[in-house]
């Protein structure tokens, strides 16, 4: 979400009802493991709708995964201090 917000897009959490997926463009899922999953499709068991984003990451995506990793990596300035170096 930081990244996001960073990058200008606007951020918002809630809950998202099913008739708005329609409207995505992509869609990921994110967790503790701070990557971004994407998502390509979404089944409605119930009704058989489906909704589908596309086999591979959209954009957006793509460029906030890009940009996590880099700061992973070192290759992108973390600037929010969630990096640390650790020397064994």
């Amino acid at each position: 979400m930081q990244l996001a917000e960073d990058m200008g897009l606007k951020v918002e959490r809630r809950q998202i009802p099913e008739e708005e997926l329609e409207t995505f463009e992509e869609a990921g899922a994110c967790g503790t493991a701070a990557v971004i999953s994407p998502i390509s499709r979404i089944d409605d068991v119930e009704t058989g709708k489906s909704y589908v984003f596309g086999e591979k990451p959209g954009p957006i995506s793509e460029k906030l995964f890009n940009k996590l990793r880099g700061i992973q990596y070192g290759i992108e300035e973390d600037v929010h201090g969630w990096t640390r170096v650790v020397i064994d």
